[in-house]
């Protein structure tokens, strides 16, 4: 049985963590799948990640491989997967949704971060403990610094508290918070709405969007502008328009 469960569900892509009874914690088995299928999604057109129980989404990596017999180069490695899982996530040209139902922990919290969109339920809650075992989330700092104001990235950092789902929308971690109950049913209708819209202006407004952010306001626009003239060419844009003015639902080709 492998700890991370890659399957299709209509035009979705689902990455499943199957480690339960170890907290959903990050291992290499999981990000290296994770990374595979970032990297192939093939004709999907949602990745989503979700994990098993009730109680844990994920609690961070797996500190067995962290333990003091592991090697250096081991412990090394291990985190240089979450960074790469991390990027592939931000290059993947489909929306990346987590869909978040329990308790997220240091690199979860970095997981979650990579995605595009994190829905959660309610009594959700999000933590980086790291200070309190004598270490830092440095790897996770530098997506989290991107999400919240350097104050609020601060005190999660220094004080390890959870933060509970309500604050954490609040903060710019999350996208969305709904009922436990319902988080299944609105994962599935979020996911459903991404697919139907255009790939390619996804994928080319993805791609845009995170060149603005890395860059200055007006590389940044410049940016916008020239994806801009690209996509209205296009016959998914085409296609779009007709739809539109015929009262018609469009059909996509990704061109």
């Amino acid at each position: 049985m492998s700890d991370l469960d890659v399957r299709r569900e209509g035009k979705v892509l689902r990455l499943h963590i199957d480690r339960e009874p170890k907290r959903n914690a990050l291992n290499s088995e999981v990000l290296r799948g994770m990374l595979a299928a970032l990297h192939d999604p093939g004709d999907a057109r949602v990745v989503l990640v979700t994990s098993a129980g009730e109680r844990v989404f994920c609690s961070g990596a797996d500190l067995v491989q962290m333990a003091p017999d592991a090697t250096g180069l081991e412990v090394h490695e291990g985190r240089g997967l979450l960074r790469q899982v991390v990027l592939a996530m931000q290059d993947c040209p489909l929306p990346v949704v987590a869909s978040v139902q329990g308790t997220c922990l240091a690199g979860g919290v970095g997981l979650v971060l990579g995605c595009d969109l994190v829905i959660a339920a309610d009594h959700a809650e999000f933590g980086l403990p790291e200070v309190n075992l004598g270490i830092w989330p440095f790897m996770v700092s530098a997506l989290l610094g991107r999400h919240v104001s350097p104050k609020r990235a601060m005190e999660m950092m220094l004080s390890g508290r959870r933060v509970p789902a309500d604050e954490a929308l609040q903060m710019g971690l999350l996208s969305r918070v709904v009922p436990h109950e319902d988080l299944v049913r609105e994962t599935a209708t979020l996911t459903q709405a991404l697919a139907d819209k255009p790939p390619l202006a996804v994928r080319l407004g993805k791609q845009a969007f995170r060149a603005a952010l890395e860059s200055s306001l007006s590389a940044g626009l410049d940016a916008m502008q020239a994806q801009l003239s690209l996509l209205n060419t296009s016959e998914d844009a085409s296609e779009g328009i007709s739809a539109f003015l015929q009262k018609r639902t469009p059909e996509w080709t990704g061109r």
